[in-house]
């Protein structure tokens, strides 16, 4: 089972753009079950509340690195939990992406 940190990594999704990897991840989303979205709320949570308490109790400007690493960590941490739940989703967002594209273009 691979972990991907990039859904550039993702075999399904290589032959897309960035901008249509990124609307075919969105539409995989919404297929989310409760317990998938709970786990990504919660890494989410667990990622920003260090900040949250930093800036609670900021006191001198030394405290803004650690929010930094804080704040630059999050994408670190969540992206890739995101898309290791996405992935389950692909096939049916891939679909609902080819019918949409597919739509898109007899409309123009």
């Amino acid at each position: 089972m691979a972990f991907y940190f990039k859904s550039s990594q993702i075999p399904d999704l290589k032959s897309y753009s960035f901008t249509q990897r990124a609307q075919i991840i969105k539409l995989a989303q919404a297929h989310f079950t409760v317990p998938d979205k709970f786990i990504l709320n919660i890494s989410k949570l667990v990622v920003l509340s260090p900040i949250f308490v930093m800036v609670a109790q900021f006191e001198a400007w030394w405290m803004l690195f650690p929010m930094l690493v804080v704040g630059l960590c999050y994408p670190i941490i969540t992206n890739p939990i995101q898309l290791n739940l996405a992935k389950k989703y692909l096939p049916q967002a891939l679909k609902n992406y080819k019918v949409q594209t597919e739509a898109d273009l007899e409309e123009t």
